[in-house]
């Protein structure tokens, strides 16, 4: 009985401080991660009531931060849109410049020529530039490159020699006079190049524009139809000069594809124009919503950390004081476990 006694009093004397050791083991590691991590290691334990407002917090950040990583692929397509109609406007200024050289002389050049279906060559490479895989010129079609090279056996080739065919019927081209040629370009020749014509022989991009959110309520379109008015005029203008502009043509004809040609550069660069300012507001919108969310961001990362933050020299003191409390522990029960009460009950 004396030796059953004994053992359980001494049991009970060196688990108590074992216990003490366990809990402010635990105490301690918890206070570590924090002052690690600078915010609570449990935080719905933590906040209670408040864990909502804290879970919300994040989700709003996420929502906005998933909204400015999007935002650089839409920055990346409008500077494509933006460097694209940029190329297209320098190379209209140039031709119409050389169109006007070629009105004072009263007559087209083979240079001017080669010019024009270099210019048309790069019409259809600049209306096809995709970016990530989407033809940004497509419209909402974006799944394919819009537009079909003008070559020989193509839709909108076979369309132009089909209407010039039909009009002069074998006509030596040398006797076409000009107004001849002005009604032929002002009429059939330009009824290939409406917006319904063109669709079917040129383009197979959506009137429809792309667009992209770039804040929680702004959208913006991110480029422009390559059905657009101003590259309609352009390929109208360079087809025109590339097929009639030759020196096989009377000066009468001449004169009337260098001056139908003129009209309608001069009339797609003002288009042109237009159209980078839109693309450019586009730009400007991403730019200032970015600035926002940041702001944004940056109130909502300050509010949630408000909420699951440590005072790191309070932890300090507090690891301080459980590292006391936990090296006296051990200390004490080294101590009981040398005392027997055997020692007490002669």
């Amino acid at each position: 009985m004396t030796t059953s006694m004994t053992s359980i009093s001494s049991y009970a004397l060196t688990a108590s401080p074992r216990l003490t050791v366990m809990q402010a083991q635990a105490a301690l590691s918890k206070a570590q991660v924090e002052l690690s991590s600078g915010k609570l290691a449990d935080i719905g334990l933590g906040l209670g009531s408040s864990t909502g407002t804290y879970v919300s917090l994040g989700a709003q950040a996420s929502r906005l931060q998933s909204i400015k990583d999007s935002n650089a692929t839409t920055a990346t397509t409008l500077t494509a849109a933006t460097t694209g109609l940029d190329a297209l406007r320098t190379t209209a200024s140039a031709f119409l410049a050389s169109l006007t050289q070629a009105a004072s002389a009263g007559s087209t050049q083979g240079a001017l020529v080669t010019t024009a279906s270099a210019n048309l060559d790069a019409l259809t490479s600049t209306l096809n530039t995709t970016v990530g895989g989407n033809a940004i010129f497509a419209g909402i079609d974006s799944a394919d490159p819009p537009m079909t090279a003008y070559t020989a056996g193509s839709p909108a080739q076979t369309a132009v020699s089909g209407s010039y065919a039909a009009t002069f019927n074998g006509q030596d081209p040398s006797t076409i006079t000009q107004a001849q040629m002005q009604s032929y370009l002002g009429g059939s020749f330009a009824n290939l190049f409406t917006a319904a014509q063109y669709e079917q022989t040129w383009s197979t991009a959506s009137d429809t524009v792309a667009t992209a959110q770039i804040s929680t309520t702004e959208t913006v379109a991110t480029s422009v139809s390559a059905n657009a008015d101003p590259f309609r005029q352009l390929a109208q203008a360079y087809t025109m000069v590339k097929e009639y502009g030759g020196s096989d043509m009377g000066s009468g004809a001449a004169k009337a594809v260098i001056a139908s040609a003129t009209q309608l550069v001069s009339t797609a660069l003002a288009g042109l124009t237009s159209l980078e300012a839109g693309v450019g507001q586009s730009q400007s919108a991403v730019s200032d919503a970015n600035d926002r969310m940041t702001t944004q961001i940056g109130y909502l990362s300050t509010q949630s950390s408000d909420l699951v933050g440590v005072d790191p020299s309070a932890l300090a003191t507090r690891i301080s004081g459980l590292q006391t409390q936990i090296q006296a522990s051990y200390e004490i029960t080294s101590q009981l476990q040398q005392l027997s009460l055997v020692n007490y009950l002669k």
